[in-house]
């Protein structure tokens, strides 16, 4: 294959324009003016020019050879191919019937021109000048002449020119003829194609629809051609595309013979996202490039050849989680820092449903990045943006539908879309947190507002025995000092807690108004520039607030100056207020009083002082604690909004994946999951000397911690004896308990009947068929779909509706089985092998012979293997017929 050839089918098979019924210069129609050498060169330019990667000369009864090669040749340099052939007129019907034959190239074979021969026994016993022209009869009808062509045993094929036209099948043959030529083994074998259909139907003349039903199964593929007679016209009229890994002749009868999936009269659209390759820096892939279709993708290989390494390098680059369950987490968490090694580096190339490109990078152990014309974009979502929806499931998880299957299923399927409630749920849980720090900072203030109460009164009782002996009356001057200079050093720390606060928000603004950019508009200008000023006055509030934090300083500078001068006056009385403690002592000692010392007044006086202050302060924070309360109830409330947002969402989206096929059913319960719930409550009061009865009686109660504190006196009667206990324990675990999330709860079934019931291929054949039937997920990668299902149920099952979904999803599977690459038509086969320590990859096609060469090794045993198999299957079908 060429080096223009390998470009064209880079990313595997392709959809390429054919054209099946050309005439060149050696044909006495065709009419060229120019320069002889200039020729070839300017044929293939027109060839190129019209979009056609294949061209069939079907010169009328003629075949040059040598022109033929040198237009091959020339051809193949544009990455376009050229096939031989003629435009035979067949002796049949009232004008004789134009019939394209196609020749494999084993018509020219060691430099042999087996066509011309053949066209000379088709026209024997007379001179090219009586046939090579377009009314030419050859000797022979239709079959007489396949009979004539078989008989070379090289192989080739048919397509009826013009059908609607004189000398066309249609126009020329009656109905009865069109019948038998229907159930004629040479025609189903050979006949492929009818060019330049026009009719549907049309009941007084041969339309499609008629011959359909003549034909029925074997009606062949409709293509086209331009017929051009001149280099000018090559390309003109309708088209049709051939979906081709090659433009070999082998791979143009395949299209052929498939043509249900491999001819089109439009070119397929792609609307979907899609990997398009994966390459590699470092580790044992390092240089590698994997280039995939947007299609359906097979790695294969035996096993530890690497082609796990490449699908899980892929679904790492992606970010695509694993899933809770999967079934070999093990063995791929291993596998890749094998294979990338330290600082390995693995890039995909991408593809959005928009036709924008990307490239997702990611090193062994650090987060992936997206780059967009090499520029780094961060924030950009890989599975959203980029590829919309992927999947991924590993070895055995299609079979892994038990316990908690579901959950991991739901989560797979939704996948980021679930990205905005679940902000919202972590947003509400962190309003519950603050509510209920407040509600316990509440409950606090009450048992410390009590301490202080109690002290209070002993405090009172040990004022009462000094007032009993006058000590208040001597003292009162020194008492009311302290408590001004109390009252003073409040007000100061007052202005200074009042100034801080104007200071750092000034400060934090001011920050802020730097980030503010000046903004211009094309279309608003002078609605800006009024904007712009506006803006200017807000910025200037910084200066307002920074010069009320001056002032405020000021004044509380003013106000401690005033303090000062009030404890100068005190400290001026030292001396006086010594002298009454010391007469205060002489007088009590008088008396016989000598337990009592003044300064112990002084001082539970101002702890007086300041406990009253504080209790007066708790009061008015634990008055908040009914308030406190309602808001951690409606803290509660909103995040139990926003989980049954999120359980909607998937419920939603559940009924649409259920309605898209009838087999499986995915069904949810708003949590549903006790089990969880009697889990998780016993994990945090565990060695409590709570019995699990108590947990099993709340979670048939109550739906989730929340219902449980809104009823908490009855709830905690479930714990009896150890009401009080479980009380405070829930008390104080309230957060954790609360803002827990009950799992919703799945279950699947099959055909109406619980999937975990099912043996494990019919759960593996169920969970396949599933996916297969969700359009939203562009991606689907799969290690080894076959494992668990029989080679039947992949193939009449799996793989045959592979083929009518791959147009509009990307398939990537590493398998053992060639009902995947072979019968479902793989666009791309990434054939591995392990050798000194490096995974060697080539990628191709089920059309490349080297490509196949790899499937007969690999999948099949071996090419001995393959015809020996071959041959007993014949023998068997020999003797079951």
């Amino acid at each position: 294959m060429s080096e223009a050839l390998q470009k064209v089918f880079e990313h595997g098979a392709q959809w390429v324009r054919a054209d099946f019924h050309l005439h060149t210069r050696a044909d006495k129609e065709f009419r060229y003016d120019g320069d002889d050498d200039r020729f070839v060169a300017s044929y293939v330019e027109a060839l190129e020019a019209a979009g056609i990667r294949l061209a069939v000369i079907t010169n009328h009864n003629k075949f040059d050879l040598e022109e033929f090669k040198a237009l091959r040749k020339r051809a193949r340099k544009s990455g376009i191919g050229v096939l031989p052939g003629v435009e035979l007129s067949v002796k049949d019907g009232a004008n004789g019937v134009h019939t394209l034959v196609v020749f494999s190239e084993a018509w020219l074979a060691e430099g042999q021109d087996y066509i011309n021969q053949f066209l000379g026994v088709a026209f024997a016993g007379k001179v090219p000048a009586q046939y090579e022209q377009e009314n030419g009869r050859s000797n022979d009808d239709v079959i007489e002449t396949l009979k004539k062509l078989e008989a070379y045993n090289r192989d080739f094929f048919i397509i009826f020119a013009h059908v609607e036209a004189n000398s066309g099948l249609w126009k020329e043959l009656s109905g009865g003829r069109m019948g038998e030529l229907a159930v004629e083994p040479l025609i189903q074998k050979y006949a492929l194609g009818f060019q330049k259909v026009r009719t549907h139907d049309k009941p007084d003349s041969v339309c499609r629809t008629k011959v359909k039903g003549w034909w029925g199964d074997q009606y062949p593929a409709e293509v086209e051609g331009s017929d051009a007679k001149e280099i000018t016209a090559i390309g003109k009229g309708r088209r049709v595309y051939l979906k081709l890994g090659d433009v070999g002749f082998d791979a143009v009868k395949f299209a052929m013979t498939d043509h249900t999936f491999r001819v089109a009269s439009e070119f397929p659209s792609l609307g979907h996202s899609h990997v398009n390759a994966v390459r590699f820096e470092g580790g044992l892939l390092d240089g590698s490039r994997v280039t995939f279709s947007p299609h359906l993708n097979c790695l294969i290989g035996i096993q530890g050849s690497g082609k796990s390494s490449i699908l899980e390098s892929v679904r790492y680059a992606l970010d695509i989680p694993f899933g809770e369950k999967a079934q070999d987490k093990e063995y791929k968490d291993k596998l890749l820092p094998h294979v990338l090694k330290s600082g390995g580096k693995v890039i995909v190339e991408a593809t959005d449903r928009h036709g924008g490109r990307f490239e997702v990078r990611r090193i062994w152990g650090h987060s992936p990045d997206v780059y967009v014309d090499g520029v780094l974009r961060p924030g950009v979502s890989i599975r959203e943006t980029i590829i919309a929806k992927p999947l991924y499931f590993g070895q055995k998880d299609l079979a892994a539908a038990g316990k908690g299957f579901g959950h991991d299923l739901v989560e797979k399927l939704m996948g980021d879309s679930l990205k905005g409630v679940r902000q919202k749920i972590e947003e509400r849980a962190g309003e519950l947190k603050t509510a209920i720090e407040n509600f316990h900072s509440a409950r606090s203030d009450a048992e410390d507002k009590q301490a202080l109460e109690d002290e209070l009164e002993d405090v009172k009782f040990n004022l009462e025995q000094f007032d009993k002996h006058g000590v208040k009356d001597k003292l009162e001057k020194q008492l009311v000092y302290n408590e001004d200079l109390t009252y003073c050093q409040g007000i100061h720390e007052t202005a200074e807690a009042w100034r801080k606060t104007i200071d750092d928000a000034a400060n934090q603004t001011e920050e802020n108004f730097k980030l503010i950019e000046v903004h211009s508009s094309d279309q608003n200008t002078d609605f800006f520039t009024r904007y712009a000023a506006k803006v200017k006055e807000l910025k200037g509030t910084v200066a307002t607030a920074k010069a009320l934090a001056a002032t405020i300083k000021t004044n509380s500078t003013d106000l401690d100056e005033l303090r000062q001068e009030l404890e100068g006056v005190r400290d001026g009385l030292k001396e006086e207020f010594a002298e009454t403690e010391r007469e205060l002592v002489k007088a009590l000692e008088e008396q016989g009083v000598t337990s009592i010392q003044p300064n112990a007044y002084i001082n539970l006086t101002q702890r007086k002082q300041e406990l009253e202050t504080g209790i007066a302060e708790l009061a008015n924070r634990t008055g908040k604690e009914r308030t406190r309360l309602e808001a951690v109830l409606t803290a509660m409330n909103s995040l139990n909004n926003a989980w049954h947002d999120e359980f909607k969402l998937i419920a939603a989206a559940l009924e649409i994946i259920n309605e898209s096929q009838g087999s499986l059913r995915v069904e949810a319960a708003f949590k549903g999951d006790r089990n969880a719930f009697k889990a998780h409550i016993d994990g945090l009061l565990r060695g409590n000397n709570l019995r699990k009865e108590y947990y099993n009686d709340l979670s048939e109660a109550y739906s989730d911690f929340g219902e449980v504190f809104k009823d908490l006196e009855k709830a905690c009667a479930h714990a009896k004896g150890k009401s009080q206990d479980f009380k405070k324990l829930f008390i104080a675990n309230l957060y954790s308990l609360t803002a827990y999330q009950v799992p919703n709860s799945y279950s699947v079934t099959y055909h109406g009947k619980a999937l975990l019931s099912h043996s494990l291929g019919q759960r593996a054949s169920a969970m396949m068929l599933f996916l297969l039937s969700q359009k939203e997920n562009d991606l689907l990668l799969i290690d080894q779909p076959e494992d668990d299902l029989d080679s039947q149920t992949v193939y009449e099952e799996v793989v045959k509706l592979l083929r009518w979904l791959k147009p509009n999803q990307q398939f990537i599977f590493a398998t053992h089985n060639a009902n995947f690459p072979v019968l479902g038509d793989a666009e791309t086969i990434t054939t591995c092998h392990f050798r000194d320590d490096e995974i060697a990859i080539s990628v191709g096609n089920i059309d490349d012979k080297s490509c196949q060469a790899n499937v007969i090794s690999i999948m099949e045993g071996g090419p001995e293997a393959f015809e020996r198999r071959k041959t007993i299957y014949q023998i068997w079908k020999s003797r079951c017929a």
